[in-house]
């Protein structure tokens, strides 16, 4: 769909940067360039923390984060086109995580962004700009994420996600969306090329939009 230059590496000590730099095709075969992600992320906070800043995309669910190229299917899903239009949720913002002290992989997450512009449908879309006002004008992204390893060959990841601001209809008129997410894999002991494997993953989102 695309091709992607990516930049990754360390800043300092503290710090390591990414950007993600888009070269892809629109309806008239005319060459686009995009900024598609560019953020600074904390590599040696205590108690388990992390933090960015930049622009990324929202940590909802599990495909809103990934890049065209690792979809498992050469189309967006539907209900994610739907919920937070063709190039996912992500805008400029900030979030903190906390890796939860537990015998198996238990992740929190808080994403604060900006909740307007193309990159943020249902929200405060790029066709009703307004000046951000206060707290209540910013997207919220809270989300929970588990990993069990059911067996030597079998992991399962499972998370709930959230998507909480106000949209362009009308001042108070506020937009949320929850959602929940499953993966499951088998792989066996000897793949040691990552293939062969067997794969299971879904997404159910439930919106509610003030108008």
């Amino acid at each position: 769909r695309n091709a992607q230059i990516a930049l990754d590496g360390a800043v300092d000590p503290f710090f390591k940067g990414f950007a993600n730099i888009v070269l892809k095709l629109d309806e008239n075969d005319e060459t686009e360039i995009e900024l598609e992600e560019s953020y600074l992320q904390t590599t040696s906070l205590p108690a388990n923390l992390q933090a960015k800043a930049g622009q990324f995309f929202a940590n909802f669910g599990r495909q809103n984060m990934q890049h065209p190229h690792q979809w498992a299917f050469v189309d967006q899903p539907l209900v994610l086109n739907r919920a937070f239009g063709p190039d996912g949720l992500r805008n400029i913002g900030t979030q903190v995580s906390w890796l939860v002290p537990t015998p198996f992989y238990s992740e929190l997450f808080l994403g604060v962004l900006d909740s307007q512009g193309g990159t943020a449908a249902n929200f405060r879309n790029e066709t009703h700009v307004r000046e951000l006002r206060g707290l209540g004008d910013l997207l919220y992204v809270p989300r929970y994420a588990a990993s069990f390893d059911i067996s030597d060959t079998q992991t399962l990841l499972t998370g709930v996600s959230g998507a909480f601001g106000p949209n362009s209809t009308g001042i108070g008129s506020d937009t949320q969306i929850y959602g929940a997410d499953f993966y499951w894999k088998w792989k066996p002991e000897n793949a040691t090329a990552g293939f062969p494997f067997v794969a299971f993953q879904t997404e159910g989102l439930y919106s509610k939009f003030e108008g």
